[in-house]
């Protein structure tokens, strides 16, 4: 029989869980809500109730868990979370290996996605990929020769906290002037709403005034384009990556910016860093697929 994995994705809103083969193919799912009001308590029955349904084929080799971050991953301690502020140094790890006997392995939401992408994704050929997520903020990951890069503690590549402008608008994380301040979903709603006083609701709403020629959403997003274009031109410069793919709920507008995006980036960097770098938008795989990556990776022997 083919090993599996768990692959665990948690979010926001809700805690995604699915059961795979190294292929891919998805045997079972399984979703809980994230409780309010949350405490550590409850955040991990949610886990484990989410997990539950998955468990009892002994041909599972292991959980992979993917969350927003910061988190130290070697001790497997979810640090804090911007989308869950009442949880703090959680050892995740710990918990779910006394409930379920099987091995964790545990990493931030972006490096799952990237590490997933790199495996089935359409550049999985390519020897280096570099991984933006775009969704309520900006996430980001790099993968070399199938090993993910994700620095000490499992926080490198945090794309999305690039400063970009020099005491700039507040950002989630404390700092001032990150990119995801001004291309993301929470930093498109909230630059709209004060240049109009009116608020969006999501990203779709924001995309459809950018496509009826709104003047002060297409002013947000060809500011955000530079913006994002300047963070991937210093990534570029540090990592060297052959391609760059972006997922996330954000991508699903790409017509609306993605070849902008591309020239702005192409024209700041080296130009011999052009002659072969790919840069495209991913297939947004399930973030529980990503999770499920960190077991095979671990195992040995992923395609």
């Amino acid at each position: 029989m083919s090993e599996l994995a768990i692959g665990v994705d948690i979010g926001g809103g809700s805690v995604k869980a699915g059961l795979f083969d190294k292929e891919g193919k998805e045997k079972k799912e399984s979703k809980q809500p994230i409780p309010s009001p949350l405490n550590e308590d409850s955040f991990i029955d949610t886990v484990k109730a989410a997990i539950l349904p998955l468990l009892g084929d002994p041909n599972i080799k292991g959980i992979g868990i993917g969350s927003p971050g910061p988190i130290d991953a070697d001790k497997g301690i979810l640090i804090s979370s911007a989308n869950m502020p009442s949880l703090k140094n959680i050892p995740l790890k710990e918990k779910i290996e006394s409930f379920s006997s099987l091995p964790v392995y545990y990493n931030n939401d972006a490096n799952c996605a990237a590490l997933g992408e790199s495996i089935f994704g359409s550049q999985s050929h390519t020897d280096s990929q570099l991984i933006l997520t775009l969704g309520t903020g900006i996430g980001g990951g790099f993968v070399e020769r199938k090993k993910l890069f994700s620095g000490f503690q499992g926080n490198g590549v945090e794309i999305g906290h690039t400063t970009v402008v020099i005491d700039g608008a507040v950002c989630g994380c404390g700092g001032r002037g990150c990119v995801e301040s001004y291309f993301s979903t929470r930093g498109f709603l909230g630059r709209y709403s004060e240049k109009t006083g009116v608020s969006l609701k999501n990203a779709e709403e924001f995309f459809q005034k950018v496509s009826s020629n709104d003047a002060n959403a297409k002013e947000i997003l060809d500011f955000g384009i530079i913006c994002l274009s300047e963070a991937v031109r210093g990534a570029i410069h540090i990592l060297n990556p052959e391609s760059i793919v972006f997922v996330g709920g954000i991508t699903a507008s790409w017509n609306l910016y993605g070849e902008r995006l591309s020239k702005e980036i192409r024209k700041r960097i080296f130009p011999v860093l052009n002659e072969r770098l790919k840069i495209e938008v991913g297939k947004n795989f399930a973030g529980s697929l990503g999770a499920a990556c960190l077991v095979f990776s671990n195992l040995g022997g992923q395609k």
